[in-house]
């Protein structure tokens, strides 16, 4: 009978943390300044394709989603009010560039470094890192933060996802050797001093077809930590079928769980361990 009382008591304790948990507030930035993706489009008034899909992800899971294409909102003051910010980005933020949306301030850059370091959450989908781009020898401090860089793609073509770091949190049930057809990206500039590697894409029979394919398999999914704060890139999300499958989502899910600060850490460096040589 006691154990039956301590049983309802706990029951009622972690029923009553739910129900006054604080909703997890995320930040969605669709920002381009340079080229500007089909899933981040707008029509009019209404919300792209990708901002559909990213809320109806949000009301499943009791998140608060708030979309937007004002990088201005990329200030010191305001990241006070989200728990993860989401770029979707391309470009120099600091220029109106190809959508005209409000641009981030000069500063900006810096003040959302220093959020992350402070204990916030990011999560950079595909042409993430084609902003803020290094210049010449020079490595800028976003994507330093981030992990890698942009530099290009050839055509489309199906490729198959292999994860290095098995059981991840930031990959939840994310299927192992998974294939689709996307706009794989080709990078540089990997700091494989921070970045633990969570999934590679193996081109297979591309590297026969597309000469710049012809390499090793390389990161495509990552993770880091930058001072108290969690980082996620996810190369992925080019197409809308990509956005549309359930796989994507399950690891856009994790990728933002994790990068809240749910889930063990598990962001040791592993580049050299598990990324193949030439």
């Amino acid at each position: 009978m006691k154990t039956l009382l301590i049983s309802a008591v706990v029951l009622t304790m972690l029923l009553s943390a739910n129900l006054y948990a604080e909703p997890l507030k995320i930040l969605y930035l669709t920002k381009s300044s340079g080229f500007e993706h089909s899933v981040v489009k707008r029509e009019g008034n209404q919300l792209s394709y990708s901002e559909k899909i990213l809320v109806e992800l949000g009301n499943k899971n009791g998140w608060q989603v708030e979309c937007t294409k004002d990088a201005s909102k990329i200030n010191a003051e305001n990241l006070k009010n989200y728990n993860v910010v989401i770029f979707y980005t391309s470009g120099d933020l600091r220029q109106a560039g190809t959508d005209g949306q409000a641009p981030m301030k000069p500063e900006g850059e810096q003040e959302l470094i220093q959020w992350i370091q402070n204990g916030g959450g990011f999560v950079g989908i595909h042409p993430a890192n084609d902003s803020f781009h290094s210049e010449g020898d020079k490595v800028s401090e976003y994507v330093k933060m981030l992990g890698g860089e942009f530099l290009k793609h050839g055509k489309q073509f199906k490729g198959k996802l292999e994860i290095v770091s098995k059981g991840h949190p930031a990959l939840g049930n994310f299927p192992d050797g998974w294939e689709t057809e996307e706009e794989w990206y080709i990078m540089k500039n990997f700091n494989k001093d921070t970045m633990h590697v969570l999934v590679l894409l193996n081109p297979g029979a591309e590297r026969e077809k597309q000469e710049i394919y012809n390499i090793p398999n390389y990161p495509i999914v990552w993770c880091s930590v930058n001072g108290k704060g969690r980082v996620v890139y996810n190369g992925l999300g080019h197409r809308e079928d990509v956005w549309d499958s359930k796989e994507y989502q399950e690891l856009l899910k994790a990728n933002i769980l994790w990068a809240s600060g749910q889930g063990e850490t598990k962001a040791e460096p592993n580049f050299r361990q598990v990324v193949p040589e030439k």
